[in-house]
């Protein structure tokens, strides 16, 4: 389903113009659209998990550790397929306005990727270097929306997500090296074809929603704040987008419809995509231990 096909359909939750922002821009924030029960029920699951992790030595199909993981202070970088660890997660995935707001932004009707809990923690130096998502997870279109949650207030200290404005309406970059090993990065050559001074830092307190597009430029700098960043994030799609390579982070959930039906015809858009790596064959680990090989 194509934008303007997309804005036909009456808002469910954004305005008109926040859609037409995201649409415009490739991306959009808005502070405080999650309700407080909703970010209480899964800050508590957040907190549950990274206590739990203090039991775990080495990253495993939930918990992604970083180098100075220990029991004493738990270093999660991601906490994997959220909607396999605890049905809280799932439920916000079906239930919550973010079903909503995906049916605003790809159609109404809607398709689950994946999910993911990153925690960005202070004092390590963490960047997330410029990348784009779809070279990742390629669909037969782009309507793949990112939508995440901030589970607590994230100011320009805590290393806020940063968005290349427009930037999905350009060109995609490979994000391999020339051996075909998976960089997640794109080269800095390329880099400088992009205005990156402009990109927008989305900043905002708990509770606070933001929606990347599937081919925008993002990154995020390191969080030099006393406390943790943890980012929920959800992955979606219009039911007319198809994966065509394995998931690099599948789950028991992955290609089900939240909202609407399935679709009968697929849409395919003629902007071609690079070619990943067989995750099925090879395995993914996670964007960050893709960065730090780099």
């Amino acid at each position: 389903m194509t934008p303007k096909k997309i804005l036909t359909y009456p808002a469910n939750t954004l305005s008109q113009a926040q859609r037409e922002f995201y649409f415009e821009n490739g991306f959009v924030a808005v502070d405080g659209l999650v309700p407080p029960e909703w970010v209480q029920r899964l800050t508590a699951r957040s907190d549950a998990f990274l206590e739990e992790s203090r039991s775990i030595t080495k990253s495993n199909e939930a918990f992604d550790l970083g180098p100075d993981h220990s029991p004493g202070q738990p270093h999660v970088r991601r906490l994997r397929a959220t909607v396999d660890r605890h049905p809280d997660f799932w439920d916000f995935a079906c239930n919550s306005v973010f079903s909503n707001v995906a049916a605003d932004l790809v159609g109404p009707d809607v398709k689950f990727h994946s999910a993911k809990l990153n925690y960005k923690s202070p004092g390590t130096g963490e960047i997330v270097h410029w990348h784009q998502d779809i070279p990742a997870w390629p669909h037969t279109n782009y309507s793949p929306v990112t939508l995440g949650v901030y589970l607590d207030t994230v100011r320009p200290e805590h290393g806020p997500l940063l968005c290349v404005p427009g930037s999905h309406e350009g060109p995609l970059f490979r994000h391999d090296n020339d051996d075909g090993s998976w960089r997640g990065i794109i080269a800095d050559e390329e880099l400088s074809q992009i205005d990156l001074k402009g990109a927008a830092a989305l900043t905002g307190g708990p509770g606070t929603l933001v929606a990347i597009n599937c081919r925008t430029i993002h990154g995020s700098q390191a969080n030099r704040s006393a406390s943790v960043r943890p980012l929920l994030l959800y992955v979606y799609s219009s039911a007319d987008a198809f994966s065509w390579m394995p998931s690099p982070t599948p789950t028991s959930h992955t290609g089900e419809i939240v909202r609407g039906k399935p679709a009968r015809t697929a849409h395919l858009d003629p902007r071609p995509c690079p070619v990943p790596p067989n995750w099925a064959e090879q395995g993914y680990g996670s964007i960050f231990s893709a960065q730090q090989r780099q």
